[in-house]
């Protein structure tokens, strides 16, 4: 029991151990300043406990107040001590420790009471703990002061700042803290109020107290309320309060989620240890201590029973986390609302579709894999188909070369059948590069007729082979924008087509004229067997054929008519296949973009003609006198297309040397110095591309044209074959006539 140091009536209300709650610094400075002077004046002695501040501003005031002698005096009647230091003395691990303080502040006071004089003693202690947010360990120590009392005399004034209970969630421990002490002691303003001031400022008191106590029980009812809605909530939710995150509430729903019965009042790293560390945790730690929402998409809880646990069978249940801030009134956090939302079925169904569409690269990734070595391998097939077709075509020239007219039929049967596997290779190939998107045009202003004529020039033999009457009606001055080439091989096709498939002695028309103002349309129509309903939708179809005999007497791939379909696409148009059915024949129509040209006329005349067999070239049996004889240098390691063509080529009256591989090439080439050199491009060792770059390299100045022969005609093998330095790209089997024409042209520096 504290007691009083003799005091007069009017001091009683700062004797004993009592309290106050202040609102500025200034009032309790001077509060607290005549309550230590009092005991120094009587004699006494005074413990000051307190901030700095505190400490700071009460030892001006009493330095103003005191004598030069008095405070000679008093120089070892005032202890002022530091509140924070002073609590690091005896406080373990955020609780006071009562043998410490005993031996600490209790040695203080019991020093200062053995005088027998009044000892008034301030203490801040306890509101710095509350500022830590210690109200326990607050108590805790007003207990030990009050422990401390009872053995000796001594006043203690300790002091809060209001600001320290704002709100209701505070009542409780200010109500603790007021029983802690004799009595509470009121600010100046109410002890020196007259009686009627201080009967209004109690009254006023009242009414807030109650206005307090009406607002604390509207939030209680709003919590009821809020806390029915989470219980009743359709989704998964929990209430968790402090810092240590303690489950006051788990509906139904999130108690099945997390498969438990124990969550309320356990803070959510004792119900879920093994998640130290983990998402959840994390996220209510930030949400407690920045009061930002966060969305934890697709958290899985495994069949083991604990939010906890992570899998992928499918037994797992997925969620979405919702974590939200609880704020009190004063807008301070005080817990986290989690709430779980079920995604598992969106998820699964993402997660098969997602599968599906790995599934399908997959499989798309081997169709193009697949796809990649089937064009690897059309490419090499027609590389080895041709390869074997250059000595053939060099023989067969040869021998018309050397007039045996005994053979003359069998050179002929030979030199057809040649041309069709030629036409057939090239097909395949011409399938792939579009199917591939490898084709690019060389449209240029092109001549109607003229591409129709060199059509018919194309399929002449096949036509005449079979007696079949070819008319041509074309309007003059029509023109289009195409490949003359590409054109050519389109109508060919398409007149390859109706000899095929007309009987011996057919009719056969080919008509182009002008659509509109806008396009032509080019027809080849025949009298043959005719095309079957069923069969008409799908003769453009790649790879497709109607129905065959066994002989198979129309032959083909099925890709001529693809083809057509394709390079007509490509150039901006159109094609329509119509017939009246088997044996009345059938009519295929072209329809391109017409050339703009003031000179074009529309609908002119017609020319129509008959035409008729080609002319019988008779080739020379003696090499021309105007010839000049050109150091020819062949390179190939197919033995047989090598000494074929270098036979050829000396009939003309050339000098050729002949080798099989690049080494002796290169050796061969120092002492031959050739005027013109054809190499064989897939070569051993050493491909063509290299050897055309290292006999540039070693002729110097010296004149020396380079011409690849290869099996490989596509547009990247003829640029590659360019870089390398090749001057000419042909594609076996060669024509004849056109190396020729290349050698006549080149210059030999020998001559």
């Amino acid at each position: 029991m504290l007691t009083s140091t003799n005091p007069s009536h009017e001091d009683t209300h700062d004797t004993g151990h009592f309290v106050q709650f202040y609102e500025s610094d200034a009032s309790l400075t001077e509060d607290v300043g005549v309550f230590l002077l009092r005991a120094l004046d009587a004699g006494g002695s005074a413990i000051v406990i307190a901030t700095a501040d505190h400490v700071a501003s009460l030892t001006s005031w009493l330095d103003a107040r005191l004598t030069a002698p008095a405070q000679s005096a008093t120089h070892d009647a005032l202890i002022l001590l530091d509140a924070q230091a002073t609590l690091d003395r005896f406080m373990v691990d955020g609780w006071p420790d009562e043998a410490r303080f005993i031996s600490t502040v209790g040695a203080v006071v019991a020093k200062a009471a053995q005088r027998g004089q009044p000892l008034h003693a301030f203490g801040e202690m306890v509101a710095v703990l509350c500022e830590q947010g210690l109200g326990d360990a607050a108590l805790r120590l007003e207990e030990l002061w009050n422990r401390l009392a009872a053995h000796h005399s001594f006043s203690l004034f300790c002091a809060y700042p209001e600001h320290l209970f704002p709100g209701a969630e505070q009542t409780q421990l200010f109500r603790h803290i007021c029983h802690a002490h004799h009595h509470v002691l009121a600010g100046s303003p109410l002890r020196d109020a007259g009686s009627k001031e201080l009967h209004l400022r109690l009254a006023l008191a009242e009414q807030r107290a109650r206005s307090l106590e009406d607002e604390m029980n509207r939030r209680r009812t709003a919590e009821h309320q809020r806390d029915a809605v989470l219980m009743n909530s359709p989704v998964a939710s929990a209430l968790l309060l402090g810092d240590k995150h303690t489950f006051q509430l788990a509906n139904p729903r999130y108690l099945d989620m997390v498969k438990r019965e124990d969550l309320l009042g356990r803070a959510y790293l004792d119900a879920f240890p093994h998640e130290r560390g983990g998402p959840i945790a994390a996220a209510l730690k930030h949400v407690y201590e920045h009061g930002l929402p966060i969305v934890h998409e697709e958290y899985r809880t495994g069949n083991i029973g604990d939010i906890g646990s992570i899998g992928n069978s499918l037994s797992a249940r997925v969620y979405t986390l919702h974590f939200e801030p609880l704020r009190a009134s004063s807008g301070k956090i005080e817990g986290v609302i989690l709430s779980a939302v079920e995604v598992t079925g969106y998820v699964r169904a993402r997660e098969t579709l997602e599968k599906s569409r790995a599934d399908r690269e997959l499989l798309l990734a081997e169709l193009r894999k697949a796809n990649g070595a089937k064009d690897e391998f059309l490419a090499m097939l027609g590389h080895e188909l041709r390869n074997p077709l250059a000595p053939i075509v060099s023989a067969l020239e040869l021998m018309e070369r050397r007039g045996t007219d005994s053979a003359a039929r069998e050179r002929a049967v030979i030199q057809r059948h040649v041309d069709h596997l030629v036409r057939l290779v090239d097909d395949l190939l011409d399938v792939s590069r579009i199917i591939r998107g490898n084709v690019e045009l060389d449209k240029r202003r092109v001549d109607v007729h003229e591409v129709i004529t060199k059509a018919v020039e194309m399929t002449s033999v096949l036509v005449q082979q079979r007696a079949h009457r070819l008319k041509i009606e074309v309007d003059e001055a029509l023109e289009c924008v195409a490949d003359p080439m590409r054109l050519a091989q389109v109508i060919a096709n398409l007149l390859i087509n109706a000899a095929k498939y007309t009987q011996a002695g057919g009719e056969i028309t080919v008509s182009a004229m002008a659509a509109d103002a806008d396009h032509i349309r080019i027809r080849v129509c025949d009298n043959g067997m005719g095309i079957a309903p069923d069969v008409l939708p799908h003769v453009f179809d790649t790879f497709y054929q109607g129905t065959q005999t066994i002989d198979r007497a129309e032959g083909g791939l099925g890709i001529g008519l693809a083809l057509v379909k394709n390079f007509v696409k490509l150039h901006g148009g159109h094609v329509e296949a119509a017939s009246g059915g088997p044996g009345c024949g059938s009519e295929f129509t072209i329809v391109l973009p017409r050339a703009s040209s003031e000179t074009t006329t529309g609908n002119a005349s017609k020319a129509i003609r008959v035409a008729e067999p080609a002319p019988v070239v008779v080739p020379r049996d003696e090499p021309d006198s105007s010839t000049q004889q050109r150091r020819i240098l062949l390179v190939d390691d197919n033995v047989d297309a090598a000494d074929a063509l270098a036979e050829l080529l000396r009939s003309y009256g050339h000098s050729v040397k002949t080798v099989y591989d690049p080494t002796a090439a290169l050796a061969e080439a120092n002492t031959f110095r050739p005027t013109v050199s054809v190499l064989d491009i897939g070569l051993p060792v050493m491909d063509g591309y290299e050897l055309a770059r290292q006999l540039r390299l070693r002729s110097g100045n010296r004149p020396c044209v380079l011409v690849a022969l290869t099996g490989y005609g596509q547009k990247a093998d003829r640029d590659r074959s360019h870089a390398a330095g090749f001057d000419h790209h042909f594609v076996k089997p060669l024509k004849p006539a056109d190396l020729l024409e290349v050698i006549d042209n080149a210059s030999d520096a020998s001559l």
